[in-house]
């Protein structure tokens, strides 16, 4: 297996590049995982059958103490040869020189949030370090929140961050002179000093959006060597140094820079800076500046197979320090072996079924479109079908339609019909019950109002939540092949900051948590696949504090992510390093590679591209089919054009041709 195969094809995850070592612990290492005999030893992670040593010519069982199925995320050693194992949901382990099993040394603070009474896991943990300088402190980061052990992981306690204005979603950290460094999803570099923090992001790859604002690219690796500072980058943004600390500058090293490489540790030893990335380990030579293929690369080529491991544990060497390593071993094909997948869908309003839905199917018939997304709950609260539900009675919600004789008509065309279901942007609940389940505005103590057009429930009322898993159960029963949720979030516009959640049951939960609660219970409830709407902009980094849309998280809990990455959607000065003809394909791929990534490959990635002129300087059939370009160049075979009108003749001239 060719080492360039390396990691782009896996979850990503959040990696730390190893402290410096003293030269001490090469022999420490060498002691603990070179036989006398002298043959390589690794610690590895296989999916589905735990973690392995390898005793340089076959793996034997290492798992002891760790509970089955396990997500292994990172793994890492003190100089004493004491090795941590973090995971994504069921917490981090420990297993000390003398110790013949893992022991887990999670706090109960790292818990994942729930109402749901049978959910018992860990929150993922994003980030892990050692202090070089105090190796019995440690930081570890639970997406939003950092802790700090000075007992080697007896015991835990919370950093309070005294300025997270922008709910900070931590990726890798460091300790460098006593400082700890955390890399974060889009706020670049924070260095944080007795709880407070300083951004810095001058210099860091970042994206503009509209005028001076933007978001930083996600650090997936720190290190250090020699007073300078180094940050790591994934989709091909490369590696940055700071001298100072302040500002950042380009390694002047010869990455592929494509698409997908991401760089997912960076370890200093003697005067270089190993940099393991998705297509190669590189060895850079800090005082000359120069890139080379580490000769790590071909023991790492000989070394695998297949079937191998997900991750790698290194030992430290004579010629290499301590590395944490990934590699591919999973393609993304999900799409080939699910119903949902494969699906080239339109939308199709109300209005457009009421006036010409022959000439809707006639469209559909000669485009090659084989699904239909069709509102059931709409932006109102109002259910476009019969279902059977007292509290859609009781609040009037219910309209009578002819929906039976659409499906029946859609199934005869072999169509996979969707029922979108707005969720919680519901005027109907939000007014029912004397505002008993509308958010409450802080400051006046009356159901809280945003954009004058929208009124919102509370996401963490059971009632809620119950009631639209009811509809979509009863949606389901109607034939739908699909259930798609909508406004599956907190409110972005209006006084957000007034916002109050009464049914609230825990201040430290997060928005993503209480969304993976309602997903999880309606995908084990609903009984056909389940697809949710997300903004475009979180298939691009990891928010999950902000509206709740954690792409990574949700991914766990659902059929079907389906980003809206209209290209309009995106800002006027988003991408324009590229030309205004190129914008919709290029947006529209890297949307589509991003979900797919850090949605870890185990959800349909369904774009909503854009079926609407909308400043969109090139609208026309190009337009169009240059974002279903985007969707497969970016690895997906699955797309809907969305027209909030149902207008679909500019999609009928780009697809037929008419």
């Amino acid at each position: 297996m060719k080492i360039k195969k390396f990691v782009a094809d896996i979850p990503v995850r959040h990696f730390l590049a190893a402290a410096v070592i003293p030269a001490v612990a090469i022999l420490l290492w060498n002691n603990l995982l070179f036989p006398s005999g002298g043959e390589r030893r690794y610690i590895g992670f296989f999916p589905g059958k735990g973690v392995r040593l390898y005793n340089g010519s076959s793996w034997r069982d290492y798992s002891d103490g760790l509970p089955s199925g396990i997500e292994a995320v990172y793994m890492t050693s003190d100089s004493k040869g004491n090795l941590y194992l973090t995971t994504g949901y069921s917490g981090i382990f420990r297993r000390g020189t003398q110790d013949s099993v893992w022991k887990d040394i999670s706090s109960a603070e790292f818990r994942r949030r729930t109402q749901l009474a049978e959910v018992q896991e860990y929150r993922n943990i994003t980030a892990f370090c050692i202090d070089p300088g105090n190796e019995s402190r440690l930081y570890l980061a639970t997406k939003h929140t950092l802790y700090a052990s000075n007992d080697s992981g007896a015991s835990w306690n919370r950093i309070n961050i005294k300025n997270n204005k922008n709910s900070y979603y931590y990726t890798s950290l460091a300790v460098i002179d006593s400082l700890l460094y955390a890399g974060t999803s889009f706020n670049g570099v924070l260095a944080i000093n007795n709880g407070v923090v300083s951004e810095l992001t001058d210099g860091v790859p970042k994206e503009y959006y509209v005028g001076p604002f933007y978001f930083c690219e996600g650090v997936s690796a720190l290190g250090e060597s020699n007073g300078r500072l180094y940050s790591g980058y994934l989709f091909g943004r490369g590696v940055v140094e700071s001298a100072d600390r302040k500002k950042w500058a380009p390694v002047n090293a010869a990455f592929s820079k494509t698409a997908t490489e991401g760089v997912y540790c960076i370890a200093p030893f003697n005067g270089r800076l190993f940099i393991a990335s998705d297509e190669a380990v590189y060895e850079y030579d800090v005082k000359h500046k120069n890139l080379s293929v580490s000769v790590m690369q071909q023991e790492l080529e000989e070394s695998f197979s297949d079937s191998g491991p997900s991750m790698l544990f290194v030992p430290a060497s004579d010629v290499n320090p301590p590395l944490f390593v990934k590699r591919n071993i999973a393609a993304y094909d999900i799409e080939k072996s699910k119903d949902a997948g494969k699906r080239r869908g339109l939308y199709v309003s109300w209005s457009m079924i009421d006036k010409n839905f022959k000439g809707f199917l006639e469209i559909v018939e000669r485009s090659g479109i084989n699904a239909v997304i069709i509102d059931v709950k709409d932006d109102f609260g109002i259910i476009n079908a019969p279902v059977d539900s007292k509290t859609a009675r009781e609040i009037g919600a219910v309209k009578n339609t002819n929906i039976g004789e659409i499906i029946n008509a859609l199934h005869k065309k072999n169509i996979w019909v969707v029922a979108r279901n707005v969720t919680f942007k519901d005027k109907k609940l939000y007014e029912a019950y004397s505002g008993k389940y509308a958010i409450l505005d802080k400051v006046t103590g009356k159901p809280w109002v945003g954009l004058p057009r929208e009124r919102w429930c509370d996401p963490y009322s059971q009632f809620v939540r119950d009631y639209n898993i009811e509809i979509a159960k009863e949606t389901a029963k109607l034939g739908f092949d699909e259930i798609q949720f909508d406004y599956i979030r907190f409110p972005t516009d209006g006084p957000t900051g007034r916002c109050r959640y009464r049914y609230r049951d825990k201040d430290d939960t997060f928005k993503s948590e209480i969304m993976g609660d309602f997903l999880q219970q309606a995908r084990r409830e609903t009984g056909v696949p389940v697809s949710i709407d997300i903004y475009g902009f979180n298939a691009w980094y990891r928010f999950g504090n902000l509206i709740g849309q954690d792409i990574e998280f949700i991914s766990r809990f659902v059929d079907v992510i389906c980003p809206m990455i209209y290209p309009s959607h995106f800002c006027a000065s988003f991408y324009n390093r590229y030309p205004v003809t190129d914008k919709p394909y290029r947006i529209v791929k890297d949307s589509t590679l991003r979900a797919i990534y850090l949605s870890g490959k185990r959800v349909v990635i369904r774009g909503w591209i854009q079926g609407f002129d909308y400043l969109s300087p090139t609208w026309g059939p190009e337009y169009i089919l240059g974002q279903i370009k985007g969707v497969k160049d970016g690895g997906a075979m699955s797309w809907a054009l969305w027209n909030p009108a149902g207008d679909h003749s500019m999609a009928d001239k780009a697809l037929s041709g008419k």
